[in-house]
């Protein structure tokens, strides 16, 4: 039969043999037993793209299942690393949605996605993972409960900022005493009145459980995200949550806005969720955002997002569940944040070999896209180091701010700063800001913001690139287009056969 199969009994064979594995360990497996005779250049991006389209097409009937991001297994033989658990409950509103799909047009249960509320950041979760063992379930729910009897009104809010002042003042019995705990041990890092998210996220994939005597325990997937941050069961989560589909979306759109990154987002929640809401579409984006930044898979400069250089590395490992080639992807991600990082320093020289006259128009122009109002350069002498003058709407209020522009790689020293600050009275000012293509000496730093003085905000070499790119001054985005296959498209024309 060598050389006589096609791939899919190859790859049924192999699996049946060796177990998961990923896409490109099995299509090296299968080519080096000579199973199958092909000619393809990218025989991993076909096998990919055929198990891919398998399961779409058939879901819960293929032969393939999906053990985790890019590895594959057969169905009833390997069990997924995250196991698949119930619906949730009818109680948690915010994992309803009016909008939801109408029957059919779902998919199915397997690969349904974004289900927890509340998304939170793992590292508080896995605070929470050393405190709750031990615990009864009843006093983790029992705390829930009457936290949430303590909602306020619009009229009279309640302030959840302080959990030092309010957990004894509000809380009694079991409840209090586990959510100092929660504040104590976790060093001030959980709020015990926010953790609702990290309970529906460790109960819905099983990190803890239930142990003989009543009380909580890790499970061997709960001890996996508490000991290993990256490892197996992260990778999973991130997969089930839509963590894994939004990183993909930023390396794809970045530097970029949440609002740039919305649409698609939302695209994949109505495939994939039963979320159809304007408010959940932007709730679960922001949440996830947080979790990708405080893991550090994400950078965020300004109101731009864009994918680190970790974030790529885990992006290589893990895949994009919805990608079907082989690793062109990557390196197309790869050469994008390389293009970033070359635009940036180019951008950096240019600024530099300004005239410094016209280096102040363009912080003229800068301010003017950040909607100040009035701005003007001054005269080339006799300005006492105000180099703009604008004014900006707090409130209901116009303020005068003056702007001092340094074009040179010294450091900003702390006299400066102080010659700035001494020039305000001048211009009717209440507040300042130096902006330079270099860096601020630590002491000009200390007196930006000293007690009793004028505020003056610094504006470095890295932060001034920040704000022309997030204002598309001096640069500008180009549109590149990547084929890949659709599974979906696959599915749909066999569904109207």
């Amino acid at each position: 039969m060598a050389g006589e199969l096609t791939f899919k009994q190859a790859a049924i064979q192999v699996l049946r043999d060796r177990g998961p594995l990923h896409y490109r360990d099995l299509a090296e497996a299968i080519t080096a037993s000579g199973l199958v005779q092909t000619e393809g250049a990218t025989p991993e991006a076909s096998l990919n793209a055929m198990i891919a389209v398998d399961i779409k097409r058939k879901a819960n009937g293929s032969t393939f299942v999906r053990v985790s991001p890019g590895v594959f297994g057969l169905r009833g033989i390997h069990a997924t690393s995250i196991p698949a658990l119930e619906a949730p409950a009818p109680a948690d509103r915010t994992e309803r949605d009016s909008s939801v799909q109408p029957s059919g047009t779902k998919e199915d249960e397997s690969t349904a996605r974004v289900r927890v509320p509340f998304f939170p950041v793992y590292s508080e979760v896995r605070h929470l993972l050393r405190i709750w063992p031990g615990v009864s379930r009843k006093r983790v729910t029992g705390l829930q409960s009457a936290l949430m009897e303590l909602t306020g009104t619009p009229q009279n809010s309640v302030d959840w900022t302080t959990p030092e002042s309010w957990i004894p003042e509000r809380l009694k019995g079991d409840a209090r005493e586990l959510a100092e705990a929660i504040w104590r041990e976790s060093k001030g890092a959980v709020n015990p009145r926010h953790t609702y998210g990290h309970w529906r996220l460790a109960q819905r994939y099983e990190l803890i459980r239930d142990d003989a005597k009543g009380n909580l325990e890790l499970t061997p997937n709960g001890r996996d995200f508490l000991e290993t941050p990256g490892g197996q069961t992260e990778a999973a989560l991130d997969e089930a949550e839509g963590v894994t589909k939004l990183l993909a979306i930023v390396a794809d759109t970045g530097p970029a806005r949440p609002g740039e990154l919305l649409g698609e987002w939302a695209d994949y929640l109505k495939r994939r969720s039963g979320f159809g809401t304007d408010s959940t579409f932007k709730d679960t984006l922001r949440r996830r955002l947080n979790n990708l930044l405080e893991r550090g898979l994400v950078e965020r400069k300004g109101t731009l997002y864009s994918v680190s250089s970790d974030g790529l590395k885990y992006l290589q490992r893990v895949g994009d569940e919805d990608s079907v080639g082989g690793d062109e992807h990557h390196e197309l991600w790869a050469m994008i944040r390389e293009q970033e990082t070359a635009v940036r320093e180019s951008l950096r020289e240019l600024l530099l070999d300004m005239d410094p006259f016209a280096f102040e128009h363009l912080v003229k122009r800068l301010l003017e896209e950040m909607d100040y109002q009035n701005v003007q350069v001054t005269s080339r002498s006799g300005d006492g180091g105000v180099d703009v003058v604008a004014d900006i709407e707090l409130g209901i209020t116009s303020v005068r701010e003056v702007v001092q522009v340094k074009k040179h790689r010294r450091p900003i020293q702390r006299k400066d700063l102080d010659a700035l600050r001494g020039s305000l009275y001048r211009f009717n000012a209440v507040r300042g800001t130096i902006v330079t293509t270099a860096r601020f000496a630590k002491g000009t730093q200390e007196a930006a913001f000293a007690t009793g003085a004028a505020p003056i905000t610094l504006i470095d070499g890295d932060k001034l690139l920040d704000m022309l790119i997030e204002h598309g001054i001096g640069v500008r985005k180009r549109t590149i287009e990547m084929l890949e296959v659709d599974p979906t498209a696959f599915a749909a024309v066999e569904a109207d056969g």
